[in-house]
């Protein structure tokens, strides 16, 4: 693959790899007006690396929202709407959305339906961000907890994912984007699985080719199932039972983070999969010990597991009542659209609090 490489769309264009800011700035050249979204840390640290690489955006005005997923929500779109009209934006205005996945989310939703749409281009700044939040036109908010309850499918006019911010994340923010790139590995890139097994993220070093794998996967499944009516749905793996495990610790305000939920989603998932389909048990086994040795377990106890089963029931796979999962039939291959009884899914997080590690 070289790298970087860009890829055009029939909506969206991608620039991806190191030196893509660079390379991609002058596409942004093609709009009257430009406004940057950030929170405060993007701000502080992804900002003047834009300005750098980007002098001409200097001149543009900032919208600055609060960071976190606490904050991803519909009064956060209702300031960012404000601000806009404050601003005097137009439909002709672009929304440059810069930082990570809770950026590009809200700042999509506010863009999408901000005079019923305007432009918008995302600039992920965090591994989550480029290997995931910002491809494939998902846009929303979180709504009394539950996540990304109100949204649309929006795509961005283009999206630009270089490396270089990636030198402005914590520990943790590598850690919570790298269960996303695990999720592309087990559903559907075998090569990828084996490039990281037993790996630990940060002894990982050719992150530029990593990026660029999982970002061309989500490419390549939103271009064939846009709005997420078929195989798109295998993206799901591990975020059915991981959004509830999400929404239930930011209810006792436990800290997380979206891939810590997720990298559990993704060992209960596993685990059913193994009960459903004819899935090796050593597979199963290698699935564990990569995700544990890149996260820490959840700790919760038994009497929890009736009410993050119930959190489930707000997802958006709900149909007639019944959870509808996408799981593995084997290492690199997902199926979607499975039903699992709600007991099953009580077992798998007994197996999740109870398995020797």
């Amino acid at each position: 693959m070289n790298l970087p490489f860009t890829l055009d769309t029939d909506t969206v264009w991608y620039a991806i790899g190191d030196g893509s800011l660079d390379k991609s700035a002058h596409k942004l050249d093609d709009f009257p007006r430009i406004i940057i979204l950030v929170d405060e840390n993007t701000e502080n640290h992804c900002l003047p690396v834009l300005y750098h690489q980007a002098p001409n955006l200097k001149m543009c005005d900032v919208i600055r929202v609060s960071s976190g997923e606490k904050n991803k929500n519909i009064a956060q779109s209702s300031y960012i709407w404000n601000e806009l009209t404050r601003l005097n934006a137009g439909r002709d205005t672009l929304l440059l959305n810069l930082g990570g996945g809770v950026i590009t989310d809200s700042g999509g939703f506010a863009a999408a339906t901000f005079k019923r749409g305007m432009r918008f281009v995302n600039i992920p700044t965090t591994l989550l961000g480029m290997v995931d939040a910002a491809i494939g036109g998902k846009t929303g908010v979180d709504f009394h907890d539950f996540k990304n309850q109100v949204g649309l499918f929006v795509d961005p006019v283009g999206v630009i994912i270089d490396p270089v911010f990636l030198k402005t994340l914590d520990s943790r923010q590598w850690q919570s984007g790298f269960s996303e790139v695990l999720k592309y590995a087990l559903i559907m890139d075998k090569d990828l699985w084996f490039r990281l097994n037993g790996r630990h993220f940060s002894e990982i070093d050719d992150w530029n080719t990593v990026i660029s794998k999982a970002a061309r996967d989500k490419i390549d499944i939103v271009r064939f199932d846009a709005s997420e009516r078929g195989v798109r749905k295998n993206l799901n793996f591990g975020h059915t039972i991981g959004h509830a495990l999400e929404s239930f610790f930011l209810r006792t305000h436990n800290e997380t983070t979206h891939g810590m939920a997720i990298a559990a989603g993704m060992i209960c998932e596993a685990w059913i999969s193994a009960r459903l389909f004819d899935f090796e048990e050593d597979q199963l086994n290698e699935i564990v010990t990569m995700i544990d040795k890149n996260f820490e377990r959840f700790l919760f106890d038994e009497s929890k597991i009736q009410l993050i089963v119930e959190l489930m029931h707000q997802d958006k796979k709900m149909r007639d009542n019944k959870l509808y999962f996408s799981m593995l039939r084997r290492l690199g291959k997902a199926t979607h659209d499975v039903e699992v009884d709600p007991q099953l899914i009580e077992a798998s997080l007994l197996y999740y609090i109870n398995q020797e590690k």
